[in-house]
């Protein structure tokens, strides 16, 4: 399985959490459960925390669509004192990104309150390294 790694820019401060699994319909219950569970853990509220795990699992399901053969998702969470992020990272067989103006793409903008996609080449150049980032304020 080719797994996809977390985001370049992750710093583990001991607070984050980091799950790595195949992309995989399959899987999707483990991923909301962790993500309602991690984002609880960090003070997000109860709506908080179902919106990130509505959010996550919509942005799993549309990675998932596009991964590469055998490729593998990982679900980085962390926050600090005001925000809670977690970064989604798949190997996708080609270059993919929602279009801004989809359905998924706009529910995924209402539920999160920062959301952003990043693409690097895979040393193979047949694939990218694809990452979606829900980021969202805690309250205060």
């Amino acid at each position: 399985m080719a797994d996809a790694q977390p985001p370049h820019n992750a710093v583990d401060d001991g607070r984050s959490v980091v799950l790595s699994i195949p992309a995989q319909h399959e899987q999707l219950p483990i991923i909301r459960l962790l993500t309602e569970a991690v984002a609880m853990r960090n003070d997000c509220t109860l709506d908080q925390a179902a919106d990130l795990k509505l959010a996550v699992d919509q942005i799993c399901t549309l990675l998932i669509a596009a991964a590469a053969p055998g490729a593998g998702l990982v679900c980085h969470y962390t926050a600090d004192e005001h925000t809670f992020e977690a970064a989604i990272t798949a190997t996708t067989a080609a270059d993919w990104r929602p279009e801004d103006g989809s359905l998924e793409w706009r529910i995924l903008r209402a539920l999160a309150g920062t959301l952003s996609v990043s693409q690097h080449p895979t040393d193979s150049q047949l694939a990218n390294e694809t990452t979606v980032v829900v980021r969202t304020r805690k309250p205060l």
